[in-house]
């Protein structure tokens, strides 16, 4: 069994909880919130033997295998720092932090440590998307030169919603970082290139909301993003994310190569156009997908979660790391920052962002 303590109790226990709960080497043994109340009631009505107001208290119980820090974003890098240092394996929300710097000192802690440390890019261990990666590693689209990836979500488009700490820039990033972390380290996984250039835009969509004070707050988080980037060797991709739409929940991308086409919705999965078989419709089989996830009883991001946990805790288990050669780790969470903030910054500018070692961002984030 592996004692796991969460820390956060909204995906918490939306996603990590509820998945937790289905995996017979997973042990819930404490909570923590910034709720006391909320907190205890949690813990009471899940079985969890701890609930603690102060993550340092749930970090440093001597007998906790895994920490996972499932908080607001404005607290991941405070967290994850005394996570690590208190040398415990840790799973960490994406985004790792809110700014390139934290990204960069915590991996010089994570550098000094033997334990676990990784960020909830769960998305690379989904069947689907690792179907992907095979496909265009095995050379079967040819030269990839097109990627357009979309995610929407209609739970922001509520104008009677209460303002929360998600619709505040420095607080939640928006879903700039919300989405667009997992867009981008996807496509990241998928293509492992360089980066070159980056032009992006944000819209808050809906400028004002009514706080649970009664009290009209602005809205200075981003709704919307779409960004363009390129990629070395000539491959354009357009990622693009809204939490406003009005339709329904939609994960979709288009992928276009030289020899062939790679498709996916929710509704009808991974479908695969190939060039000696030019316009012929053809559904790729996909193994290990769960049966909630080929009937859309749960999102593809919390569904996904279960595909990452799993080898997570087996690695735990058998100190073997090797069952996580896909996982995103601090490495990938630098790089994800430096593209995630130069969308912030050519969204203010107007102009296209150059991209390389030498980068640093013009916003403060």
């Amino acid at each position: 069994m592996v004692n796991i303590g969460i820390i956060g109790t909204g995906v918490g226990i939306r996603t990590y909880l509820n998945t937790f709960k289905k995996l017979e080497n997973a042990n819930v043994i404490a909570i923590s919130g910034s709720n006391k109340e909320r907190t205890e009631e949690f813990a009471k009505e899940n079985n969890i033997p701890i609930a603690c107001k102060d993550y340092k208290k749930l970090i440093d119980l001597k007998n906790l295998d895994l920490v996972c820090i499932t908080a607001p974003n404005k607290y991941h890098y405070e967290y994850a720092k005394y996570c690590i240092k208190a040398n415990k394996n840790m799973i960490l929300e994406k985004p790792a932090t809110m700014a390139i710097q934290e990204a960069k000192e915590l991996k010089q802690i994570i550098d000094k440590s033997d334990k676990i440390n990784i960020i909830n890019h769960q998305l690379r261990f989904n069947p689907y998307l690792l179907k992907v990666k095979e496909i265009i590693e095995q050379g079967l689209l040819g030269r990839v030169y097109y990627i357009n990836i979309h995610q929407q979500s209609t739970g922001f488009s509520n104008k009677d919603m209460k303002w929360i700490w998600s619709l505040e820039e420095n607080e939640g990033g928006g879903v700039r970082l919300a989405m667009g972390s997992h867009l981008i380290d996807l496509i990241r996984f998928w293509l492992n290139k360089d980066i070159l250039t980056v032009k992006g835009n944000m819209d808050v969509v809906i400028p004002k909301r009514i706080d649970s004070n009664g009290n009209v707050k602005a809205v200075t988080a981003c709704s919307f993003f779409d960004a363009n980037l390129n990629f070395k060797d000539n491959i354009t991709v357009n990622a693009s994310a809204t939490c406003s739409a009005i339709g329904k929940s939609e994960f979709n991308f288009q992928i276009y190569g030289e020899n062939g086409e790679l498709h996916f919705d929710l509704e009808n999965k991974l479908i695969g156009y190939f060039i000696d078989k030019k316009g012929t419709r053809q559904e790729i089989k996909v193994d290990g997908v769960t049966t909630e996830e080929r009937e859309n009883k749960v999102s593809i991001f919390s569904g996904s979660f279960i595909y990452c946990a799993k080898p997570l805790l087996s690695s735990i288990e058998n100190s073997n790391s090797i069952l996580l050669e896909n996982v995103s780790k601090i490495e990938d969470a630098i790089e994800n920052q430096i593209i995630l903030e130069a969308i912030k910054e050519s969204n203010m500018t107007g102009k296209t962002i150059e991209i390389n070692s030498g980068y640093k961002s013009n916003v403060n984030c």
